[in-house]
């Protein structure tokens, strides 16, 4: 990991950095010395690139909301055409399986559910993105397949979308709470395996036999 970091530029190396501060120590517990101290700067050229330790934590929430945004690519959803399956829909959901960045990302999953009741800019991006975004993203998904003709009519998207947020939320708590999804509790699934399972679910219950 830190050869990798070597390779990235400074900015983006301090996001992961904090990143792994963040959930390791706490938002609060951890210092701007520290977080220069795990990048390998000044204190003082931390803010050359963040105005405040707070704008640091902004930034983690901002690129973990565009994860969400990139599921809403015209392109993107358009592939669901193409492959009308629970792998198809999995592959709109960018949220946190971008490729080599999966611990990244759950970390920043990590960060944000143990800020969520302790740091107001983390509660406020809670309610308005991770919760209402995410599922805007599946009732999209699941209104376009529909409309291909792919999924009955008659499926309802609130349904699954209150689902899928039920799924990822007790992913993560599990997570936050030291049982991993390798464990014997777990039964061996990570989210990815539990997202396509509830897919291939719906596709199996309301998959439209006649596509046109």
């Amino acid at each position: 990991m830190e050869n990798d970091r070597n390779k990235i530029p400074t900015k983006q190396k301090i996001l992961e950095c904090a990143t792994d501060l963040f959930a390791e120590k706490g938002y609060t517990e951890t210092s701007i010395r520290e977080l220069a101290a795990a990048v390998g700067l000044k204190e003082a050229s931390i803010y050359n690139h963040f105005l405040s330790k707070n704008a640091i934590l902004e930034s983690i929430l901002e690129e973990y909301s565009e994860l969400t945004r990139a599921a809403f690519e015209p392109e993107q959803l358009n592939n669901l055409k193409n492959n009308p399956s629970a792998d198809g829909i999995l592959s709109c959901m960018q949220l946190v399986f971008k490729e080599g960045k999966e611990k990244y990302h759950l970390q920043q999953l990590y960060v944000i559910l143990q800020e969520q009741h302790r740091n107001p800019t983390v509660g406020k991006f809670l309610s308005d993105h991770f919760i209402l975004g995410n599922e805007n993203v599946v009732k999209e998904i699941i209104n376009i397949l529909k409309d291909y003709g792919v999924l009955k009519q008659d499926t309802d998207p609130d349904y699954w979308a209150k689902i899928h947020s039920s799924l990822l939320y007790t992913f993560a708590s599990r997570m936050k709470l030291g049982i991993g999804d390798q464990s014997k509790e777990f039964k061996g699934l990570n989210m990815a395996d539990m997202l396509w399972q509830t897919y291939d679910m719906m596709l199996k219950l309301y998959g439209n036999k006649t596509i046109s």
